[in-house]
């Protein structure tokens, strides 16, 4: 099977490079060249619970250099994913199947306006990653992850049990998930939280969570969630989202999260099919989602202003 990671960042290439030290035949693609040529140059750097080692992978930034792809797995952020499947159509084939593993709610809504529904597989995945500089990633994620996928077709075939299984041999425990909605919702509670909290206030996870303000703030974000959750047919309960918030909390207590990552690069970040996902559905049943349109206002405003940060005043 031929695999592609389309968005090679940190996640991608913790993905690809676990894939590719286990013998699959993997090519990694991305827009960043410093760190697709040191990846060239020397290997993919993979530092997992302390010990590194280096990987052999095929990476590009060309897609033409790409010739064939079973299965896209897709981790770019939301707001290239248009502009990143536009480059990879010259490698997508009619029986080429797209996973999206990004976070949040609409990216399936984009990718079908390249390829067909029975070809798009939804997915999700608890693991953390970080790039630790150019061709060198790491992931301090503690415990066991959790990855899972299930076609929009409703039905599941031989060669998404075969990456599933290529994933769960590479160390990445993957399962199919009739119920994806409920756990996309659910891992929402994630990043429209301790991932967006975290990155508009610049610190860890742990950091903006292990405090009275900051889980108060993330509590307040997920009992509006869960309401529009219900609202939208997804069977998540307030109980079930919090325990799954200090869960995750504890799991991901160092990691900083892609929203601080982009902020401080002053990129655009993912906070539309994050906090703004929850108050579009809102929006949509007649939910107020006050506290979640306040976040999304104040990442806006970080983004809008990225170049006017003052200097420390003394």
């Amino acid at each position: 099977m031929d695999i592609v990671i389309l968005g090679a960042g940190a996640m991608g290439s913790f993905f690809g490079g676990l894939l590719a030290k286990n013998g699959n035949q993997v090519t990694l693609v991305d827009v960043n060249e410093t760190h697709v040529s040191a990846i060239k140059d020397r290997g993919l750097i993979l530092e997992v619970e302390g010990d590194s080692e280096r990987i052999q992978v095929d990476a590009t930034v060309n897609s033409k250099e790409v010739s064939n792809a079973d299965l896209v797995i897709l981790f770019c952020k939301y707001p290239n994913t248009e502009s990143a499947l536009s480059e990879a159509m010259s490698y997508i084939k009619p029986s080429t199947y797209i996973w999206t593993l990004q976070n949040g709610i609409g990216n399936v809504e984009k990718i079908s306006k390249f390829v067909e529904e029975n070809r798009i597989v939804k997915g999700l995945t608890s693991a953390t990653a970080i790039i630790q500089g150019p061709g060198h990633v790491s992931t301090n994620f503690k415990g066991d992850t959790e990855t899972y996928y299930w076609p929009l077709s409703g039905v599941d075939n031989q060669l998404l049990s075969d990456a599933a299984e290529a994933l769960s041999t590479a160390g990445l425990p993957t399962f199919p998930a009739p119920d994806i909605d409920y756990r996309i919702w659910r891992k929402l509670v994630i990043n429209s939280a301790l991932t967006v909290i975290s990155g508009f206030n610049n610190t860890r996870i742990g950091d903006a969570y292990f405090n009275d303000p900051g889980r108060d703030l993330c509590e307040k974000v997920v009992m509006e969630l869960v309401k529009v959750a219900q609202a939208s047919g997804i069977p998540l309960e307030l109980e079930d989202a919090l325990s799954y918030l200090e869960q995750l909390a504890n799991a991901a207590v160092d990691h900083v999260g892609s929203t601080t990552i982009s902020l401080q690069l002053k990129e655009k970040t993912e906070v539309d099919t994050m906090n703004g996902a929850i108050v579009r559905a809102g929006k949509l049943h007649n939910i107020p989602t006050p506290v979640n349109e306040t976040i999304v206002q104040i990442v806006k405003l970080i983004e809008e202003t990225a170049t006017l940060r003052l200097s420390p005043s003394i």
